[in-house]
């Protein structure tokens, strides 16, 4: 193992609650409604612009889909950063912990996430975290989110430039996961996978190589023994 990268709603942030509540300001004004659940079942790991798509879809929208997409994502941004301005959004449990054991490693780590740079960059400021990871992928950096690889090949990449004598290549990084999405886009890049049931049952993850419930259950000793080059 040479690099860890993140995923970022539900890995690093319990972010996915807001997330649902600034859809459902939005979708409500498509004439959709949906509980949390719904949420997690149907749009968890999708970026804004496809979690609209499905949306105008489900009501059959036939309009110019590319410019109601873009004011749907700017609705939703304003509701996001509403809700992250008033304290709604908290980092999970020991990951900021785990970061600064990394850290101290000098293993390289790297986010890699279908949110928004602004959304990511927001809720990292909220805890003065802002300079905590140097290389971030975002929805902003890719044509196409997860469950594509490109997300992930983008965040090994960044990081196999910045250290160059880390000998940083695909099949030797750990993706940290919470959705099935997001398993599927990091395998896909050749990267080995660590799931966390933050957001999903154990079962969906099954096509992780590994699953935990929280962070302290791992160390960077142990992900060594785990991920094997």
């Amino acid at each position: 193992m040479k690099a860890i990268v993140f995923d970022f709603d539900g890995v690093v942030f319990d972010s996915e609650p807001v997330h649902f509540q600034a859809f459902l300001m939005v979708s409500r004004g498509l004439g959709i409604e949906f509980d949390y659940q719904k949420y997690l079942q149907d749009f968890i790991g999708f970026d804004d612009r496809d979690a609209f798509r499905v949306m105008l879809d489900m009501i059959g929208y036939e309009g110019d889909r590319n410019e109601k997409i873009a004011e749907l994502c700017a609705q939703k941004q304003d509701a996001f950063e509403s809700l992250v301005k008033a304290g709604v959004a908290k980092p999970i449990e020991g990951v900021m912990d785990f970061v600064k054991q990394l850290k101290k490693a000098e293993i390289p780590f790297a986010v890699a996430s279908g949110a928004t740079r602004l959304d990511i960059e927001l809720m990292l400021e909220s805890i003065g975290m802002r300079d905590a990871f140097n290389v971030i992928v975002t929805a902003d950096d890719v044509a196409t989110s997860k469950p594509h690889p490109e997300t992930y090949e983008k965040a090994v990449d960044q990081l196999a430039e910045a250290h160059p004598q880390a000998g940083i290549e695909y099949k030797r990084c750990v993706a940290i996961e919470d959705t099935s999405t997001g398993i599927k886009s990091a395998r896909a890049a050749g990267l080995q996978v660590l799931g966390i049931t933050t957001s999903n049952e154990p079962e969906l993850l099954r096509d992780a190589h590994r699953v935990i419930d929280r962070f302290d259950e791992i160390n960077p000793a142990k992900l060594e023994d785990w991920f094997i080059d």
